[in-house]
């Protein structure tokens, strides 16, 4: 009996082995880290609230696409209700809008009278909102009842459905930018089904030009050969191909140049793009290949291009007098097989340098964050506290406070540690705080989830991008964490989810980000009638931005073009569709200066949750960080919003988020950011997340203070002057360009701005100069900048300088105001080549003896180190 019993024990053992010092085979390590395997074993019992207790479930399960859709499964995209509806929601495939049904698809556009702009002042909204409706259906001559549409193909940018039953099938292929839905019949041919009789215009056999009830015009073409036959509300077609153009008027010549391309289908859909770190220059390629009804290589297309892209556009060439109207602006058409946009990158950096603070008050307000802590246990949540902490350190390593620093960043690496290892002590796979990746979606869900992170596959930029933002900082100061087999193969494995590569086995390419539209998706499965949205799109520069620093940190080129591509890009469609910094795209009849959420086929000034006034502009403002200086590129616009906030709201006694404001009214008007600041900012004595008056959750008086004081010294950003470092800004301080730069590399960097201006940056330092543009002049000013009364003393309020005459030598003598760890001088004899050399010091001064001076210019500047940060002082000439 005994040994019966022993034996069944060790069965157990072998089918159920205990979670243990054994390796678990529910789990993937990965470095010092792992994953889940296996949805993790929430303790729903314990979650009070039923909804929050929802959002620890998994995605659907079931995925409708067909056998030609293999691998991970691309979510987060404008058609993604394909995926998940047996016939899909609304897709906002501008210039068209259609939906799938079982009879087929039901077409439409947007002409500007379907367009209405709707005020609600009872809760302070607005809305921009598209009709949807249906001008003609596609449908199928021998089924009227499909069972469902499948994704069966798809690019960059359109997608093909697939709607079968028996020997009858519709595939449907249509996509953002393409003007033209392409539909492939077998077991019967093409019928097209109108609710009101259109207007016919062109009767051409095979190619039929119309208008419908309210004048919006459209072609349809079948091969040569095959010829309409019009009955009324219905017509066919016996060709088991045609496609239909949205038309932007009824003339012949339109009609001839959408028949050209209307038989060279699409069939697949690319932008690539290419980072030059030289110029900064960040160009996208748009290429569709296509293929003749006949099989035969298409010869080319029309492309619809969006404002973001044709206002950028560096190759390819608009055809005049064709716009297609959108509710996300008029469309531009170009012709052929590929076109070229060119964007600027404008920089980043780790954080703002500290400039003109008060250093003992900013201490002191540093000390105060230590006893902040997370307002929740979700993805979300806790990675806001992240992403303040990782705010607050560098701040301090700059106050030579490096204790402090180290603290937070103590705190931090407990924090992501804890989460980027799916086991606990006894190596069982947790209930919380960890990854698990959904083989069946292929992405990687965080338990505990928010706002619909697991179940919807929601705001994974928004949400990972903190925990970016957290190892980057970590990894600024320990680059030996940060490696691959420690904890960064868990952070690339995040980064992977949201922002993966092309042709990634695990994970779809740039899950979040829509390469055509030039912006991210927030909801992975875009269900809803307005098709998918975005809400906080500083939170999507926030990612991208914590991206490029990682690459930085980890020397990672790879991803630091793709992080650089998406950072500049969606900061191009900011400025047109949130924005409007233009004052294109929005009707004159929409009163705010900002778009909250965008969606496919309608625009709000509204949030997800009962907000104020501030909340509807801040969210896209939020977290103020060092990547997020792209707010200020437009001073006009700044300025309009601002107003427009301080009208809405009546007075600057913000109802909420104060310090968001105040960090947005520095970008363009320092001076009244600093006032508003100090009348209140001292008003918050503790953390308290259930009152955000005067400091968002996500925030601390320390960055508040630090971004305005800083930026009231360093002065407005001006982004037309870049550098061949990833990690910069330059500012405008009344005319003269102020230049920071970081460098990540232990060992110094020397780096050109686009001005001709030079530096070298010391490793792991901050770079700030101080006055003076362009490389050191060839000869002496006209009126140099003389040495004081007695020809001889230089004085600023950071330092002192000496010039002392040894027969034809020349001594020059440095004196800082506060202790710096370096000094180097750069000078030029007459037009000679420009000399940097390392200072000598002693007690305090630095010096350095040029020799052979009689009867030359002398023109010199000063690189000096300064609580952390490096600035540079402008040129001086002498005598």
């Amino acid at each position: 009996m005994k040994k019966r019993w022993f034996l069944f024990v060790l069965a157990l053992i072998v089918f159920f082995p205990f979670q243990s010092s054994f390796a678990n085979q529910g789990v993937k390590d990965v470095g010092k880290g792992s994953y889940s395997l296996q949805y993790p074993p929430i303790d729903f019992d314990s979650i009070g609230d039923p909804g929050y207790a929802d959002q620890q479930k998994e995605p659907p399960e079931t995925i409708y696409r067909t056998s030609n859709v293999d691998g991970p499964m691309p979510t987060n995209r404008w058609w993604s209700s394909l995926a998940v509806d047996p016939y899909a929601n609304n897709h906002y495939a501008h210039p068209f809008s259609v939906r799938q049904n079982e009879k087929g698809l039901n077409v439409f556009y947007d002409a500007p009278h379907n367009v209405v702009v709707h005020e609600n002042s009872e809760a302070g909204t607005w809305h921009i909102v598209g009709a949807i409706s249906t001008d003609f259906t596609i449908g199928h001559s021998n089924e009227n009842n499909f069972n469902d549409a499948k994704v069966d193909d798809y690019g960059d940018w359109h997608v093909r459905s697939l709607a079968e039953n028996d020997s009858s099938s519709l595939a449907l292929t249509y996509g953002v930018g393409i003007p033209y839905i392409y539909a492939e019949y077998t077991g019967g041919h093409a019928v097209i089904d109108f609710p009101q009789n259109p207007q016919v215009w062109a009767e051409e056999g095979h190619v039929i030009g119309f208008s419908t009830h309210d004048n919006k015009h459209y072609a349809a073409f079948a091969p040569e050969g095959s010829n309409w036959s019009l009955n009324g509300q219905t017509w066919e077609n016996p060709s088991e191909f045609i496609s239909v153009a949205k038309l932007p008027d009824t003339r012949a010549e339109t009609l001839a140049l959408f028949g050209e391309h209307a038989y060279s289908v699409v069939r697949e859909t690319r932008a690539n793009f290419d980072v030059n770190h030289e110029t900064n220059d960040v160009i996208t390629t748009y290429s569709a290949e296509t293929e003749e009804i006949s099989g035969e290589s298409g010869n080319g297309t029309l492309f619809a291009l969006y404002p973001h892209q044709y206002r950028h556009l560096s190759a390819g060439n608009v055809i005049e007098g064709m716009d297609l109207f959108t509710i996300r602006g008029d469309m531009k058409l170009v012709q052929g097989e590929q076109f070229e946009t060119n964007l600027t990158y404008t920089g980043v950096l780790p954080s703002l340098p500290n400039a003109g603070v008060d250093a003992e008050r900013l201490s002191g307000y540093l000390h105060e964050a230590q006893d902040d802590y997370p307002t929740g246990q979700d993805t979300y949540e806790l990675g806001k506290y992240l992403g303040k902490l990782s705010n607050l350190a560098p701040i301090a390593d700059q106050l030579g406070e490096q204790a402090l620093g180290d603290d937070f960043r103590g705190e931090l690496q407990q924090h992501l540690e804890d989460w980027l290892q799916a086991t606990d002590e006894s190596n069982a796979i947790k209930g919380e705080n960890l990854f698990y990746y959904n083989q069946n979606w292929g992405t990687l869900l965080g338990y505990h989830a928010a706002h619909g992170s697991a179940v919807r596959i929601n705001d994974h930029h928004f949400h990972y991008g903190y925990f970016v933002k957290a190892a980057a900082e970590v990894a600024r100061v320990n680059p030996n964490w940060a490696q691959s087999d420690e904890w960064g193969g868990m952070v690339n494995e995040l980064i992977r989810d949201f922002a993966a590569g092309r042709d990634d086995p695990m994970y779809p390419y740039l899950r979040m980000f829509d390469p055509y539209s030039g912006h991210s998706w927030a909801d992975g499965l875009a269900t809803f009638d307005s098709g998918n949205n975005q809400e906080s799109s500083s939170e999507a520069m926030h990612a991208w931005t914590n991206l490029i620093l990682w690459a930085e940190a980890t020397d990672d080129q790879e991803l630091l073009d793709r992080a650089i591509y998406l950072y500049t890009t969606e900061m191009s469609a900011i400025n047109e569709y949130f924005f409007d910094v233009h004052d294109e795209i929005h009707p004159p009849e929409y009163e705010p200066e900002i778009v909250t959420i965008n969606w496919g086929g309608k625009m709000d000034h509204a949030t997800w949750w009962n907000s104020g006034a501030v909340e509807k502009y801040a969210i896209n403002w939020l977290p103020i960080h060092g990547g997020a200086l792209y707010l200020g590129h437009h001073p006009d616009y700044v300025e309009n919003a601002y107003q427009a906030l301080k009208g809405t709201n009546g007075s600057e006694d913000w109802n909420w988020w104060s310090n968001m404001v105040w960090s947005y009214r520095a970008l363009t008007d320092p001076v009244d950011a600093q006032t508003q600041m100090e009348r209140r900012i001292d008003d918050y004595t503790e953390f308290d997340p259930g009152d955000e008056t005067i400091i968002e959750r996500g925030s601390t008086k320390a960055q508040t203070y630090q971004w305005i004081t800083s930026l009231a010294s360093l002065g407005q950003v001006n982004p037309d002057i870049t550098a061949n470092i990833p990690t910069y800004a330059v500012f405008n301080q009344n005319g003269e360009s102020v230049y920071v730069a970081y460098n990540y590399d232990s060992d110094p960097r020397s780096i050109t701005f686009s001005d001709g201006h030079e530096a070298t940056v010391e490793g792991n330092s901050y770079y700030v100069s101080q006055g003076g543009n362009g490389p050191p002049p060839t000869t002496p000013p006209e009126e140099p900048e003389q040495p004081g009364d007695d020809g001889k003393v230089i004085e600023r309020d950071d330092f002192t300088v000496t010039v002392d005459e040894n027969e034809a030598d020349r001594v020059l003598t440095f004196t800082p105001n506060t202790p710096a760890r370096y000094v180097d001088l750069h000078y030029r004899l007459d037009d000679g080549s420009q000399e940097n050399v390392r200072m000598q010091q002693e007690e305090g001064r630095w010096f350095l003896m040029i020799p052979d001076v009689e009867n030359k210019s002398l023109s010199f500047r000063f690189t000096y180190e300064k609580n952390g940060p490096q600035y540079e002082t402008e040129w001086f000439s002498y005598p």
